[in-house]
């Protein structure tokens, strides 16, 4: 019984080492057949070595290209193994042809669209006649037929060389008739169609069905119960959606107590406030605002509103208002009116109105600039400007607040005319010929893409670029002021700075960050953003290209996703320097 059992292991020691032998030796393959193997084919695999498992993988390839080639009773009759050879047997077969593949059956509409009066079907590739039937059955299952059927009758075969006749069966034709909503969700019928592209009697499209789940997971506010169900009637279709409400409002917030005045020990409130609500009445409308007093004297406010799909057409409006008090030194106010036209649901193209003014709130300097040259205050002046434009948006991610792959893109560009209301004296004290009324242009870019480099790692490269600019008549001078000019830096920009520390009437920011994605909503990343800026105003000329780089982690716990970033900025010639790093804190609750 042990000799037995002694023999026994032996033989599966042997058994298992022949086995893992085989798969890590490497072999040659070398083809014999009784007919000429094709060199077009033959050519990719003439010299192919590895060990069985890579052999075998490439066998199979080998007879796809066979059949890709009309020859297909090409097979493979044995396999025979060697010290270091693969003996590979094959056999080829004829090549089969067509005498005639009949069309004359199918509808015109049909005909042109896959335009099949200029293909040439001579040799039979299964693959290609499939896929053939295939696009035979989308046209019509996408244009209210969703049982059409295709077959070959005739189909007659002679030697090598084949005749068939394409004939289609359309069955039924079925409009969609209702879509009727289950669940909890809060959302209008008229928004959910225009969403979906889906309307009151338009034909049964299997192509807009199978979207539906992307574009339903797609909204901000609507998850699936569910997926969708279809109910046939007599030549119409009921869609079923099972929809639940998802959490989309935002708010975030951060409030700070400093002591504002050391003799009298009153506190100065500091902070941002950010809050977004999404369908709150049940239409798919936005409203947004943003308010922020991060130092003594400067304050933000930033409010806006979009609703979609306006009499039940595919335009959408939104409004956007927002102030800029700069300590005593300037008022900003930005205010605008945007009809959007929506290709999709996160797609539209956009006319606007924008009105921009900023006045100086003193003569005299800010407190605590007293000490400045006077000339310094001649970069300030009382402007307003009235533009019109147009814009063109673009989303097309896997997940919006976290995604893994994608493109999302803003373009914009308008121009007008600005007027510097107040600014007589210093264009007087610098004998200026400037030009009180002039026409401006601006435009901008948004862009921001993602992709997949090794499982959870995602690479994203972003881009913001703005560009300010304006003419005069010919014997006029330009002038552009400080408190006209965009604002950029901090945790929402060009990380390692501080909040809206650069001025420009041109720049671009890139970044750069390498993103670990471990959970849906969390991630850790490195990164690197850097901006070129030009600023040009009456005393102050600048050109540099600012950066910095730093590492963050996006952490999602049941009361909401924590941010937190360490970033070192570096400027002009100035070193890094480890006491100026800006770590970045946020929080977003989404309810």
């Amino acid at each position: 019984m042990k000799l037995f059992k002694l023999i026994l292991l032996v033989g599966v020691f042997l058994l298992i080492h022949n086995i893992v032998y085989s798969q890590s030796a490497i072999y040659k393959t070398i083809f014999y057949s009784g007919k000429e193997i094709p060199s077009d084919i033959l050519k990719s695999y003439k010299n192919i070595s590895g060990d069985s498992i890579y052999i075998i993988s490439q066998l199979d390839l080998l007879l796809n290209d066979f059949y890709s080639n009309a020859y297909l009773a090409a097979g493979i009759d044995s396999i025979k193994f060697d010290t270091t050879l693969i003996n590979t047997y094959l056999h080829i077969g004829d090549k089969y042809y067509w005498s005639k593949l009949d069309f004359s059956s199918l509808e015109f509409e049909l005909m042109e669209e896959l335009n099949l009066k200029k293909k040439k079907f001579d040799i039979v590739n299964l693959n290609e006649f499939q896929n053939l039937k295939n696009e035979i059955l989308s046209f019509y299952e996408n244009s209210g037929y969703p049982f059409v059927s295709v077959s070959t009758d005739p189909f007659e075969i002679d030697d090598s060389v084949f005749k068939a006749t394409l004939v289609v069966n359309k069955g039924d034709f079925y409009s969609i008739d209702s879509i009727i909503i289950k669940g909890e969700a809060k959302i209008s019928s008229n928004y959910l169609k225009r969403a979906l592209q889906i309307e009151h009697g338009i034909p049964f499209n299997q192509k807009i069905i199978n979207e539906i789940d992307k574009k339903i997971n797609d909204l901000r506010f609507l998850s699936e119960i569910k997926p969708a169900e279809i109910e046939f009637r007599d030549e119409s279709v009921d869609l079923y959606l099972y929809l639940q409400n998802k959490k989309a409002n935002m708010f975030n917030g951060i409030i700070g107590f400093l002591p504002d005045n050391k003799e009298t020990g009153k506190l100065l409130i500091t902070g941002e406030l950010n809050l977004g609500l999404v369908n709150s009445f049940g239409r798919g409308e936005e409203i947004f605002l943003n308010w922020e007093k991060m130092e003594s004297s400067t304050q933000k406010l930033d409010v806006g509103f979009m609703y979609p799909y306006l009499f039940r057409t595919n335009l959408g409006l939104d409004s956007d208002f927002g102030l800029y008090k700069k300590d005593s030194t300037y008022l900003s106010l930005n205010a605008g009116v945007g009809l959007r036209l929506f290709l999709s649901y996160d797609d539209y193209i956009k006319g606007y109105y924008r009105y921009k003014s900023s006045v100086r709130i003193g003569d005299d300097l800010p407190a605590g600039r007293q000490g400045e040259n006077i000339s310094s205050s001649m970069n300030y002046a009382d402007v307003k400007s009235n533009l019109f434009g147009a814009s063109y948006n673009l989303s097309e991610l896997d997940y919006r607040y976290n995604p893994r792959k994608g493109v999302e893109l803003n373009l914009f560009a308008g121009t007008g005319f600005k007027n510097i209301i107040d600014a007589k004296n210093i264009i007087d004290s610098l004998n200026l010929n400037a030009d009180n009324k002039t026409l401006e242009v601006e435009a901008g870019l948004d862009l921001d893409i993602y992709f997949p480099i090794y499982k959870n790692f995602v690479f994203h490269f972003g881009n913001t670029t703005r560009y300010l600019d304006q003419f005069a008549d010919n014997d006029k001078e330009v002038v552009f002021f400080e408190n006209e000019l965009y604002r950029f830096g901090g945790a929402g920009s060009l990380r390692g700075f501080d909040e809206s520390i650069f001025l420009a009437s041109i720049y671009s920011l890139q970044s750069v960050e390498i993103k670990y994605l471990f959970e849906q909503n969390s991630a850790f990343y490195v990164f690197w953003n850097g901006a070129y800026y030009y600023k040009n105003v009456l005393q102050d000329v600048t050109e540099d290209f600012p950066w910095g780089f730093g590492i963050g982690l996006d952490f999602e716990t049941k009361a909401g996703i924590f941010s937190l970033s360490y970033a070192l900025g570096k400027q002009f010639d100035n070193p890094f320097e480890i006491q100026t790093a800006k770590i970045h804190f946020g929080y977003v609750s989404r309810f």
